[in-house]
């Protein structure tokens, strides 16, 4: 008689499953055992023998921290979404329609958003369920790599607004997209570009391999009809790839000789033209050189680099655009007693909004009332919070950290300063390097050089050998095609370009890239690039014993300095879980809470010495000067009256910075 499941003995902790008959997991796996291969009193179960060996295996190899990080990784995994809990009722202005909606109230529309937290095919997966979510969705398409979602919808049966809630209440908050009809120009030129690679691809391997055909003749011999056949529908082909892809460097070229002002293009048509021509040639006269397939692949290769070149130069702007696209679009309007919500493009100068504790700031404009810390780390890369109270500046995409306020609009949209950078790198990233700018003004005198070298040739092979004198010159003019000027020299800048976005850092343009070959003093700014961007707990002096008092007390706080000890004295909080009561914060300058018993401040030198005097404070009072001197923000402890450590607070330097 099979004994149940629930009634045996000891199973590990999580070994069960809730059910009117509670399953046995597998130790390993997480799969149900199956009711024979249970073992009764053992901890230790398994779904089948290859678990048992897995589970074996891997603590012989000291390896048994796996199941306790997968554990971690499954309680996060059921952990709620991130949801802002916004009403997005913005999204149904019909300033906001106009500017990011396309199509008409009541029938099929589509829009595009930014979303948060995309980043991987799981992602892609739940995102483009939507249809399923919400009622009226037709489409849901996410583009991965940008972060973009396009929805289509009918209005009558959903309100955007409602769209939005539905992706933010499932983890994605939607931000909307700017410039979609710039963008819906672009995606149609790359679709053009692309379709011209691929017919030139195509034209430049099927020409090569009718050029293996005829070289191999050569050795092994060829009927002359089949060699003439094929040398014909290489002229075929070949005229297709440079009568369409091809023309982009004849209408460039026909442009720049009627404006006389040369470029690289010139001597690419010159190139071209003279092999075709010399190739037609030769095949009506069934004998000579061909340049079919050079001249095929080098249309592709040329238009297949430019295109890199193109996408590699964009990324930079896209990435500032996605930045920009995050910042706040929509604004909490004051409106005599009230607030309501209103799209950012909708506001004018001298309006007041309200921005909360937490939230971006979504104008440029200056405090009218209230007092609160601002980070501006997305504009300066300054990690510390900048004080600001009524007559300060504020700008859009900074963050208000801890107190409500209230600001008077000065600029909107793209004349806030985050609008204007994102103008400066998109003019940057269009602009040509001056070493491309020198191959173009020195083209002009490479098509010189490139005819007087073919008549040179020419002239000589009339004395050498005078049937051979014409293919001479025109192969020499075909080699001399400056593909490194026209391919080699762009595209190295934008590889240059890509590895440094990879990493992190923003380059305006080619040109920027060149100034570094040159050698000469180079200035950085630390913040972010020397240190890591974000303030910490650099030093400590005093007592180890109150960490874990600050620790859990600044975890109850919002402020920077606050979140920078909470983070770095998460391990003293573990360690010893405290009890933390009647949390009291003084705006600017510390914060007071009773820990087990034991009265704790925390803040400034000047709000902790007004509440303690002993000894001990003028000597932690120096630490506290010291640091000041190093840059670093100090913070004194105080317990029961009691000065008794001092904390500076920084952006600490990176590990991999060489010291002097």
């Amino acid at each position: 008689m099979t004994t149940a499941p629930s009634m045996l003995s000891p199973i590990a902790p999580g070994n069960t499953r809730s059910g009117a008959i509670a399953d046995v997991l597998c130790t390993h796996c997480r799969q149900v055992v199956p009711r024979g291969l249970v073992k009764e009193g053992s901890e230790l179960q398994f779904c089948c023998h290859g678990c048992d060996t897995a589970y074996h295996v891997i603590h012989s190899c000291g390896l048994d921290k796996y199941y306790a990080l997968r554990e971690a990784a499954d309680q996060a995994a059921t952990g709620p979404a991130k949801t802002t809990g916004r009403s997005y009722a913005e999204y149904d202005d019909e300033t906001f329609r106009r500017l990011y909606v396309r199509g008409d109230r009541g029938g099929v529309c589509s829009t595009e958003l930014v979303l948060e937290g995309v980043h991987c095919a799981a992602c892609l997966w739940l995102v483009e369920r939507l249809p399923r979510l919400m009622p009226g969705v037709l489409e849901a398409r996410l583009n991965l790599r940008r972060s973009l979602v396009t929805v289509t919808w009918r209005d009558d049966q959903s309100p955007l607004s409602a769209i939005a809630r539905c992706l933010d209440h499932i983890g994605y908050p939607p931000h909307p997209a700017r410039d979609v009809r710039a963008r819906q120009v672009q995606a149609a030129e790359d679709r053009r570009q692309l379709v011209r690679i691929g017919v030139a691809g195509a034209c430049a391997g099927n020409v090569m391999l009718l050029a293996i055909c005829l070289y191999a003749g050569l050795f092994q011999g060829i009927e002359p009809w089949i060699e003439q056949f094929f040398r014909w529908l290489s002229l075929g082909i070949t005229a297709v790839c440079l009568a369409w892809p091809g023309r982009v460097f004849f209408r460039s070229a026909w442009a720049a000789i009627r404006t006389r002002t040369p470029h690289l293009d010139v001597p690419i048509t010159l190139a071209l033209v003279a092999g075709l021509a010399w190739s037609i040639y030769t095949t009506i006269r069934g004998s000579g050189e061909i340049y079919f397939g050079s001249l095929s692949v080098l249309v592709f290769v040329l238009l297949s680099g430019r295109f890199v070149q193109q996408r590699q130069q964009r990324h930079a702007a896209d990435s500032v655009e996605l930045l920009f696209a995050i910042t706040p679009r929509a604004a909490r309007l004051v409106d005599g007693d009230t607030t309501r919500e209103v799209t950012g493009e909708s506001l004018s100068a001298g309006d007041v909004v309200e921005v909360r504790a937490g939230e971006s700031f979504p104008v440029d404009g200056h405090v009218v009332l209230g007092s609160s810390s601002v980070d501006q780390s997305l504009l300066t890369g300054e990690s510390r919070p900048l004080r600001v109270d009524r007559g300060c500046g504020v700008l859009a995409g900074a963050v208000n950290l801890s107190a409500p306020l209230r600001v008077c609009v000065a600029a909107t949209g793209e004349q806030t300063r985050v609008g204007r950078l994102m103008r400066m790198v998109e003019e940057c990233s269009q602009r040509r390097a001056p070493i491309i700018r020198m191959a173009d003004r020195l083209s002009g005198y490479f098509v010189v050089g490139m005819l007087a070298l073919g008549v040179l040739t020419f002239a000589a092979w009339l004395f050498i050998d005078p049937p051979r004198a014409v293919d001479q010159g025109v192969a020499l003019l075909v080699v001399t095609c400056p593909c490194a000027l026209g391919l080699a020299t762009p595209l190295t800048l934008t590889i240059a370009l890509g590895r440094a976005a990879r990493r992190g850092m923003l380059i305006k343009g080619g040109d920027a890239v060149q100034q570094l070959a040159k050698p000469g003093i180079m200035f950085l700014d630390k913040t972010g690039t020397l240190t890591l961007g974000r303030m910490s707990l650099v030093r400590w002096q005093g007592s180890e014993r109150v960490k874990p008092f600050v620790g859990a007390i600044e975890a109850r706080s919002s402020h920077p300095i606050a979140l920078a000890l909470a983070r770095d004295l998460a391990p003293a909080i573990d360690a010893a879980p405290l009890a933390v009561r009647d949390v009291e914060q003084v705006t600017g300058a510390g914060i007071r809470a009773t820990v087990d018993g034991s009265r704790v401040v925390i803040g400034s030198p000047a709000f902790v010495g007004a509440e303690a005097s002993d000894a001990e404070k003028v000597s932690l009072a120096r630490a506290a000067e010291e640091f000041a001197r190093e840059g670093l923000t100090p913070v004194l402890v105080a317990v029961d009256g009691r000065v008794v450590a001092a904390a500076g607070v920084g952006d600490q330097v990176r590990a991999d910075v060489p010291r002097s």
